[in-house]
């Protein structure tokens, strides 16, 4: 015997996107109720509960399994859950339809699907500077300051993001976005200004000499260490922490043995340092969604710092928040689209889009 439960569960997210793993669409929904007596309120209540569970149906549902044996029967219960995660949502249309009342909601929700592909995000390369411990020869300092460059070599194979080198700029301090840092100058001169939706990454590479002595031989070993963090130049603020270790053997002089009989000294190489990295910045911004800031705006279009380099194609959706009181949004949909920039137009006719409103992309 088979027997069918069916759950509901709808949780409303009242702040930003949590889940990096969680895409954005759009749905709608619609849901009907039997108006008892002149009950308008209860019905409509009824209606717009049964308008978001529709809604959340379609965002994405699952079925459950249990067997259990009962005095000898296999009973086998199934349960179908509903779950709809909406960032919000607006009743674009509601009335009494004969003895019913009619509720009708577009929801702004995440899906379970991974957005992990297909996009990429500017990653900006601010200061790194490199602190040697005493004693480590000059030979080694050399590499390491090479290393640096050819290391970002490295980084701009990144899958998920795109390198831009400016590590001649300090690192993001919030203000560069809006035109109000003390950096905007010389960074417009070099014409190397932050991405105003994406990340930037600073920090410093250590050397240092690690000594492990045993009973028979004289053992150091030279240790790099990468302490980054990477910040959201949209709002400024630090997002993450990358710390990334690598040792080469410097020295192994067998106890007794003449210097000349050593093992010898290793060449420093900050690759493997930069591939380790590289696989952390994989890891933290792949399944990040991709936003655009808005560049310019107009009365039914607007102008986004992403394009095809991005991953971004004509035909495809943003969301973008308006920051006003009533917490409303505009979707837009691309129009037009160049390497770096993308030109998208209103689906709705209000609200209206602001200058540096951020846009995220629906997939």
């Amino acid at each position: 015997m088979r027997s069918r439960f069916l759950l509901l569960t709808i949780g409303f997210v009242a702040c930003g996107m949590s889940p990096a793993l969680a895409g954005l669409t759009v749905v709608r929904g619609e849901g009907r109720a039997v108006i008892s007596g002149n009950d308008l309120a209860g019905a409509r209540k009824a209606a717009l509960a049964d308008a978001l569970y529709d809604a959340a149906g379609k965002l994405g549902s699952r079925v459950r399994g249990v067997s259990r044996l009962n005095q000898g029967v296999l009973r086998e219960e199934s349960t179908a859950t509903v779950d709809g995660r909406f960032k919000t949502y607006s009743v674009v249309r509601e009335g009494r339809e004969g003895s019913a009342f009619v509720v009708s909601i577009e929801a702004v929700g995440e899906t379970d699907g991974e957005t992990c592909g297909g996009k990429r995000t500017d990653l900006d390369i601010r200061a790194i500077s490199y602190r040697v411990a005493p004693g480590i020869p000059g030979q080694v300092q050399r590499n390491v300051e090479e290393g640096i460059s050819r290391g970002l070599e490295l980084l701009s194979e990144g899958e998920s993001f795109r390198v831009a080198d400016q590590r001649h700029l300090p690192r993001i301090r919030g203000g560069e976005r809006n035109n109000s840092s003390q950096y905007d100058y010389a960074a417009q001169l070099t014409d190397s200004r932050p991405s105003p939706a994406g990340y930037s990454l600073s920090g410093e590479v250590q050397v240092q000499r690690e000594r492990r002595d045993n009973l028979v031989a004289n053992v150091t070993d030279l240790v790099l260490t990468a302490v980054l963090s990477l910040h959201d130049n949209y709002t400024g603020a630090r997002i993450g922490t990358i710390r990334r270790s690598v040792s080469f053997a410097e020295r192994r002089t067998v106890f007794g043995m003449d210097e000349a009989f050593s093992m010898g000294r290793s060449r420093v190489n900050t690759g493997a340092l930069f591939e380790l990295i590289r696989a952390d910045l994989e890891e933290k911004l792949a399944c990040q969604p991709l936003r655009a800031a808005v560049l310019q705006s107009g009365k039914d279009e607007v102008m986004l710092s992403v394009g095809l380099e991005h991953g971004v194609n004509r035909g495809d959706y943003f969301l973008v928040g308006t920051a006003n009181s009533r917490g409303e949004w505009q979707i837009i949909r691309v129009d037009e689209v160049t390497p770096s920039q993308s030109v998208a137009k209103f689906l709705k006719p209000l609200p209206s889009i602001p200058p540096n409103a951020l846009a995220t992309l629906m997939r």
